[in-house]
């Protein structure tokens, strides 16, 4: 029984930490994976590379999310919490012009994602 007890403990502790690690993330290593990923999906546009280019705009989309609890959480940043849906309303935008093959609208999209990061956010918060 005491094995069990000490069995399920390790278990709790292990998952709780895996929650933990879910919940809080490195805002600075984000917004490097952002950078990344804007480069990278601009070229799988470019390259028509239909998989890559969803798959970058929707770890785009899931970034920003995190982006958006923040600058909720961070509070007085009401304009950075705006700003990041509407980067989640463009890579989700991206994902549909890709999927029908609209390359360009998606390649103006990626841009208007990557000048509209480098305007808002950081001119106002960079450092954080």
């Amino acid at each position: 029984m005491r094995k069990m007890i000490n069995l399920f403990g390790i278990v709790l502790v292990l998952a709780s930490s895996v929650a933990a690690a879910e919940s809080e993330f490195d805002f600075e290593e984000l917004m490097e994976a952002v950078d990344n990923n804007t480069h990278n999906l601009q070229d799988s546009i470019t390259n028509k590379d239909r998989d890559s280019a969803i798959a970058l705009a929707r770890e785009l989309q899931n970034a920003f999310k995190l982006v958006e609890g923040f600058f909720q959480k961070r509070g007085n940043a009401a304009d950075a919490v705006a700003d990041s849906k509407v980067y989640q309303d463009n890579a989700a935008a991206i994902v549909k012009f890709v999927e029908a093959s609209d390359y360009e609208s998606a390649s103006n999209k990626a841009i208007e994602i990557s000048k509209s990061c480098d305007q808002a956010c950081h001119d106002t918060y960079k450092p954080l």
